[in-house]
Protein backbone atom coordinates (compact mmCIF):
# COMPACT_ATOMS: atom_id res chain seq x y z
CA UNK A 1 0.00 0.00 0.00
CA UNK A 2 2.82 2.15 0.34
CA UNK A 3 4.12 1.96 -3.26
CA UNK A 4 0.57 2.59 -4.22
CA UNK A 5 0.39 5.95 -1.90
CA UNK A 6 4.16 7.01 -3.72
CA UNK A 7 2.62 6.44 -7.16
CA UNK A 8 -0.31 9.06 -6.38
CA UNK A 9 1.89 11.64 -4.71
CA UNK A 10 3.86 11.25 -8.46
CA UNK A 11 0.80 11.72 -10.41
CA UNK A 12 -0.30 14.95 -8.60
CA UNK A 13 0.96 18.14 -8.97
CA UNK A 14 -1.12 19.67 -5.84
CA UNK A 15 -1.32 17.81 -2.92
CA UNK A 16 -3.63 19.02 0.23
CA UNK A 17 -3.11 18.01 3.77
CA UNK A 18 -5.84 17.42 6.33
CA UNK A 19 -5.68 16.31 9.76
CA UNK A 20 -8.43 16.23 12.86
CA UNK A 21 -9.78 19.56 14.42
CA UNK A 22 -7.99 20.65 17.91
CA UNK A 23 -5.25 19.18 16.34
CA UNK A 24 -2.56 17.71 18.98
CA UNK A 25 1.22 16.98 18.77
CA UNK A 26 0.49 14.15 16.69
CA UNK A 27 -2.35 15.72 14.54
CA UNK A 28 0.11 18.56 13.39
CA UNK A 29 3.15 16.40 13.79
CA UNK A 30 2.26 13.86 10.81
CA UNK A 31 0.74 16.58 9.11
CA UNK A 32 3.59 18.56 8.83
CA UNK A 33 5.73 16.06 8.66
CA UNK A 34 3.97 14.98 5.77
CA UNK A 35 4.33 18.70 4.10
CA UNK A 36 8.16 18.60 4.60
CA UNK A 37 8.82 15.14 3.38
CA UNK A 38 7.31 16.36 0.24
CA UNK A 39 8.37 19.47 -0.42
CA UNK A 40 11.72 17.93 0.22
CA UNK A 41 11.83 15.21 -2.36
CA UNK A 42 9.07 16.39 -4.59
CA UNK A 43 10.00 20.38 -4.94
CA UNK A 44 8.30 20.93 -8.03
CA UNK A 45 5.08 19.91 -6.45
CA UNK A 46 2.70 22.67 -4.34
CA UNK A 47 1.70 21.02 -1.06
CA UNK A 48 -1.15 23.14 0.99
CA UNK A 49 -1.64 22.19 4.68
CA UNK A 50 -5.44 23.12 5.87
CA UNK A 51 -7.26 23.00 9.30
CA UNK A 52 -7.63 24.87 12.82
CA UNK A 53 -4.93 25.87 15.18
CA UNK A 54 -3.83 24.80 18.53
CA UNK A 55 -0.43 25.46 20.49
CA UNK A 56 2.31 23.88 19.03
CA UNK A 57 6.65 24.43 19.20
CA UNK A 58 7.09 24.25 15.63
CA UNK A 59 5.93 26.45 12.47
CA UNK A 60 2.27 25.37 11.38
CA UNK A 61 1.14 27.98 9.42
CA UNK A 62 -1.97 26.80 7.67
CA UNK A 63 -2.55 27.82 3.90
CA UNK A 64 -5.71 29.66 2.68
CA UNK A 65 -6.37 28.23 -0.02
CA UNK A 66 -9.65 28.35 -2.06
CA UNK A 67 -12.37 25.50 -3.29
CA UNK A 68 -10.84 25.51 -6.51
CA UNK A 69 -7.53 24.08 -6.10
CA UNK A 70 -8.96 20.90 -4.72
CA UNK A 71 -10.61 19.94 -7.47
CA UNK A 72 -7.17 18.62 -9.38
CA UNK A 73 -5.69 17.57 -5.89
CA UNK A 74 -4.53 14.77 -4.31
CA UNK A 75 -5.73 15.13 -0.42
CA UNK A 76 -4.27 13.46 2.51
CA UNK A 77 -6.40 13.55 5.99
CA UNK A 78 -4.38 12.40 8.66
CA UNK A 79 -4.62 10.93 11.74
CA UNK A 80 -8.65 10.51 12.21
CA UNK A 81 -10.63 8.36 9.97
CA UNK A 82 -13.98 10.05 11.06
CA UNK A 83 -16.08 12.74 9.32
CA UNK A 84 -17.16 14.64 11.84
CA UNK A 85 -13.42 15.03 13.22
CA UNK A 86 -11.81 16.28 10.44
CA UNK A 87 -10.43 19.83 10.32
CA UNK A 88 -12.04 21.74 7.12
CA UNK A 89 -14.78 19.75 5.55
CA UNK A 90 -13.30 20.47 1.79
CA UNK A 91 -11.35 17.27 2.01
CA UNK A 92 -14.67 16.31 -0.31
CA UNK A 93 -13.68 18.15 -2.90
CA UNK A 94 -10.56 16.61 -3.69
CA UNK A 95 -9.81 14.18 -6.97
CA UNK A 96 -8.90 11.42 -4.88
CA UNK A 97 -8.53 11.25 -1.08
CA UNK A 98 -5.76 9.31 1.09
CA UNK A 99 -6.26 8.61 4.81
CA UNK A 100 -3.71 7.39 7.12
CA UNK A 101 -4.88 6.85 10.57
CA UNK A 102 -3.67 4.50 13.28
CA UNK A 103 -7.13 5.01 16.26
CA UNK A 104 -9.49 1.77 16.44
CA UNK A 105 -12.25 3.77 14.64
CA UNK A 106 -14.02 2.39 11.26
CA UNK A 107 -13.61 5.23 8.34
CA UNK A 108 -16.89 6.87 7.03
CA UNK A 109 -15.18 9.18 4.47
CA UNK A 110 -15.25 6.79 1.45
CA UNK A 111 -11.33 7.33 0.65
CA UNK A 112 -9.99 6.11 -2.36
CA UNK A 113 -6.90 4.92 -0.02
CA UNK A 114 -7.59 3.58 3.31
CA UNK A 115 -3.76 3.13 5.39
CA UNK A 116 -4.60 2.13 8.71
CA UNK A 117 -2.55 0.78 11.49
CA UNK A 118 -4.19 0.40 14.66
CA UNK A 119 -0.44 -1.15 15.97
CA UNK A 120 1.22 1.75 15.99
CA UNK A 121 0.93 4.33 18.96
CA UNK A 122 1.00 7.69 16.57
CA UNK A 123 -0.26 8.25 13.05
CA UNK A 124 3.62 10.24 12.67
CA UNK A 125 4.88 6.44 12.90
CA UNK A 126 2.65 5.39 9.50
CA UNK A 127 4.20 8.81 7.82
CA UNK A 128 7.71 8.16 8.82
CA UNK A 129 7.12 4.40 7.86
CA UNK A 130 5.64 5.69 4.50
CA UNK A 131 8.81 7.78 3.41
CA UNK A 132 11.54 5.32 4.77
CA UNK A 133 9.93 2.12 2.36
CA UNK A 134 9.60 4.61 -0.38
CA UNK A 135 13.52 5.66 0.24
CA UNK A 136 12.15 9.38 0.57
CA UNK A 137 14.61 11.82 2.39
CA UNK A 138 13.75 12.66 5.98
CA UNK A 139 15.31 16.10 6.64
CA UNK A 140 15.52 18.02 9.31
CA UNK A 141 12.35 20.36 9.58
CA UNK A 142 10.32 16.91 8.81
CA UNK A 143 11.95 15.19 11.55
CA UNK A 144 11.21 17.86 13.73
CA UNK A 145 7.26 17.68 13.21
CA UNK A 146 7.26 13.67 13.39
CA UNK A 147 9.68 12.94 16.39
CA UNK A 148 6.95 15.37 17.46
CA UNK A 149 4.18 13.24 16.78
CA UNK A 150 6.06 10.14 18.50
CA UNK A 151 6.72 11.80 21.73
CA UNK A 152 2.86 13.15 21.57
CA UNK A 153 0.86 10.35 21.00
CA UNK A 154 3.22 7.68 23.21
CA UNK A 155 2.66 9.98 26.03
CA UNK A 156 6.52 10.68 26.21
CA UNK A 157 6.99 7.28 26.13
CA UNK A 158 4.50 6.63 29.09
CA UNK A 159 2.04 4.44 26.67
CA UNK A 160 5.07 2.39 25.22
CA UNK A 161 3.77 -1.48 25.72
CA UNK A 162 6.19 -4.47 24.60
CA UNK A 163 3.79 -4.86 21.28
CA UNK A 164 3.82 -1.52 19.96
CA UNK A 165 7.48 -0.02 21.70
CA UNK A 166 9.75 -1.49 19.22
CA UNK A 167 8.23 0.21 15.64
CA UNK A 168 8.01 3.39 18.03
CA UNK A 169 11.74 3.38 18.87
CA UNK A 170 12.69 2.04 15.62
CA UNK A 171 11.31 5.09 13.73
CA UNK A 172 12.28 7.62 16.64
CA UNK A 173 16.04 5.82 16.00
CA UNK A 174 15.48 6.87 11.90
CA UNK A 175 14.03 10.37 12.48
CA UNK A 176 16.72 11.15 15.22
CA UNK A 177 19.32 10.55 12.80
CA UNK A 178 18.48 14.18 11.31
CA UNK A 179 18.93 15.69 14.57
CA UNK A 180 15.33 17.32 15.40
CA UNK A 181 15.38 20.19 17.58
CA UNK A 182 14.52 18.10 20.75
CA UNK A 183 15.25 20.20 23.42
CA UNK A 184 12.54 23.29 21.63
CA UNK A 185 10.13 19.70 21.61
CA UNK A 186 10.66 19.35 25.68
CA UNK A 187 10.84 22.57 26.52
CA UNK A 188 7.44 23.03 25.05
CA UNK A 189 6.25 20.15 27.05
CA UNK A 190 7.65 21.07 30.23
CA UNK A 191 8.12 24.88 31.03
CA UNK A 192 5.23 27.30 31.37
CA UNK A 193 5.40 30.99 32.20
CA UNK A 194 4.84 31.97 35.76
CA UNK A 195 1.19 33.49 35.15
CA UNK A 196 -0.11 29.86 33.57
CA UNK A 197 1.31 28.05 37.07
CA UNK A 198 -0.74 30.69 39.19
CA UNK A 199 -3.65 29.49 36.80
CA UNK A 200 -3.31 26.08 37.02
CA UNK A 201 -4.73 26.42 40.42
CA UNK A 202 -8.28 26.81 39.39
CA UNK A 203 -8.36 22.97 38.23
CA UNK A 204 -6.63 21.08 41.00
CA UNK A 205 -10.20 20.32 42.73
CA UNK A 206 -11.96 17.12 41.15
CA UNK A 207 -14.91 15.28 42.16
CA UNK A 208 -14.57 11.45 42.37
CA UNK A 209 -17.62 8.73 41.75
CA UNK A 210 -18.62 5.68 43.67
CA UNK A 211 -15.97 3.55 41.99
CA UNK A 212 -13.23 6.46 42.05
CA UNK A 213 -13.05 7.77 38.73
CA UNK A 214 -11.98 11.42 38.99
CA UNK A 215 -13.91 14.14 37.03
CA UNK A 216 -14.08 17.64 36.69
CA UNK A 217 -16.17 19.85 34.55
CA UNK A 218 -15.08 23.27 33.62
CA UNK A 219 -17.30 25.76 32.27
CA UNK A 220 -16.71 28.23 29.38
CA UNK A 221 -16.96 31.20 32.21
CA UNK A 222 -14.23 29.39 34.12
CA UNK A 223 -12.53 28.70 30.74
CA UNK A 224 -13.02 32.84 30.29
CA UNK A 225 -11.83 33.41 33.77
CA UNK A 226 -8.73 31.74 33.30
CA UNK A 227 -7.44 33.68 30.46
CA UNK A 228 -6.21 30.65 28.80
CA UNK A 229 -6.91 29.21 25.41
CA UNK A 230 -9.92 26.50 25.23
CA UNK A 231 -7.12 23.76 24.45
CA UNK A 232 -4.96 24.61 27.26
CA UNK A 233 -8.07 23.95 29.68
CA UNK A 234 -9.38 20.80 28.16
CA UNK A 235 -7.02 19.03 27.07
CA UNK A 236 -3.98 20.77 29.11
CA UNK A 237 -5.64 20.26 32.13
CA UNK A 238 -7.09 16.51 32.45
CA UNK A 239 -3.60 15.46 33.92
CA UNK A 240 -4.13 17.15 36.52
CA UNK A 241 -5.94 14.41 37.86
CA UNK A 242 -3.51 11.85 36.77
CA UNK A 243 -0.56 9.85 38.63
CA UNK A 244 -3.18 9.06 41.84
CA UNK A 245 -2.81 5.85 42.99
CA UNK A 246 -6.22 4.70 43.22
CA UNK A 247 -7.64 6.33 40.46
CA UNK A 248 -7.44 4.20 37.15
CA UNK A 249 -10.31 6.73 35.26
CA UNK A 250 -10.12 10.24 35.29
CA UNK A 251 -11.75 12.58 32.65
CA UNK A 252 -12.31 17.00 32.26
CA UNK A 253 -15.32 18.16 30.68
CA UNK A 254 -15.36 21.67 28.98
CA UNK A 255 -17.65 23.52 27.89
CA UNK A 256 -16.79 25.45 24.63
CA UNK A 257 -18.56 28.57 23.27
CA UNK A 258 -21.50 26.48 21.48
CA UNK A 259 -22.43 25.14 24.99
CA UNK A 260 -20.81 21.32 23.46
CA UNK A 261 -18.84 19.54 26.33
CA UNK A 262 -15.28 18.12 25.12
CA UNK A 263 -14.34 15.34 26.90
CA UNK A 264 -10.97 13.99 27.37
CA UNK A 265 -10.92 10.61 28.76
CA UNK A 266 -7.91 8.86 30.31
CA UNK A 267 -6.95 5.56 31.80
CA UNK A 268 -4.61 3.54 33.65
CA UNK A 269 -4.74 -0.18 32.68
CA UNK A 270 -8.81 0.07 31.70
CA UNK A 271 -9.70 0.35 27.79
CA UNK A 272 -12.57 3.18 27.48
CA UNK A 273 -12.31 3.73 23.57
CA UNK A 274 -15.62 1.63 23.44
CA UNK A 275 -17.00 4.90 25.72
CA UNK A 276 -15.82 7.77 23.94
CA UNK A 277 -17.02 5.85 20.41
CA UNK A 278 -20.62 4.95 22.05
CA UNK A 279 -20.75 9.15 22.18
CA UNK A 280 -19.51 9.64 18.63
CA UNK A 281 -15.97 10.30 19.54
CA UNK A 282 -12.97 7.53 19.64
CA UNK A 283 -9.17 7.78 20.22
CA UNK A 284 -7.03 5.22 21.90
CA UNK A 285 -7.56 2.41 24.49
CA UNK A 286 -6.63 4.69 27.61
CA UNK A 287 -6.33 8.63 25.79
CA UNK A 288 -9.77 9.45 24.06
CA UNK A 289 -12.57 11.73 23.72
CA UNK A 290 -15.76 12.87 22.56
CA UNK A 291 -18.04 15.79 21.93
CA UNK A 292 -21.12 15.98 24.30
CA UNK A 293 -24.40 17.80 23.78
CA UNK A 294 -25.39 18.83 26.83
CA UNK A 295 -24.99 18.23 30.45
CA UNK A 296 -27.28 15.18 30.67
CA UNK A 297 -24.72 13.44 28.19
CA UNK A 298 -21.70 14.41 30.50
CA UNK A 299 -23.75 12.85 33.98
CA UNK A 300 -24.61 9.59 30.96
CA UNK A 301 -20.23 9.59 30.43
CA UNK A 302 -19.66 9.59 34.41
CA UNK A 303 -22.38 6.64 34.99
CA UNK A 304 -20.54 4.69 32.04
CA UNK A 305 -16.81 5.50 33.19
CA UNK A 306 -18.54 4.59 36.49
CA UNK A 307 -19.21 0.88 35.68
CA UNK A 308 -16.29 0.79 33.80
CA UNK A 309 -14.07 1.03 36.77
CA UNK A 310 -16.00 -0.77 39.02
CA UNK A 311 -15.39 -4.26 36.62
CA UNK A 312 -11.62 -3.58 37.56
CA UNK A 313 -10.66 -5.47 41.26
CA UNK A 314 -9.55 -3.12 42.98
CA UNK A 315 -5.91 -4.20 44.84
CA UNK A 316 -3.93 -1.17 46.39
Amino acid sequence: MEKQILKKIKSYESIIIHRHTRPDLDAYGSQMGLKEVLKFNFPEKKIYVVGDASPYPFNTKMDEISDEIYKDSLVFVLDTSVKALVSDERYTLGKELIVVDHHLNDTDLNPDIFYKDSSVISCAELITRLAINNELILNQEASNHLISGIIGDSGRFMYIKPENGSHAFLMASEIMKQQPDIQKLYDFLYLEDLARRKVKSMFQSFELTENLVAYRINSKELVKQSGLDFQSVSRGMVNQMSGIKEVFIWASFTQDENDLYIAELRSRGISIVDLAKKYGGGGHANACGATLKSMDEVNLMIKDLNERAGERAWTF
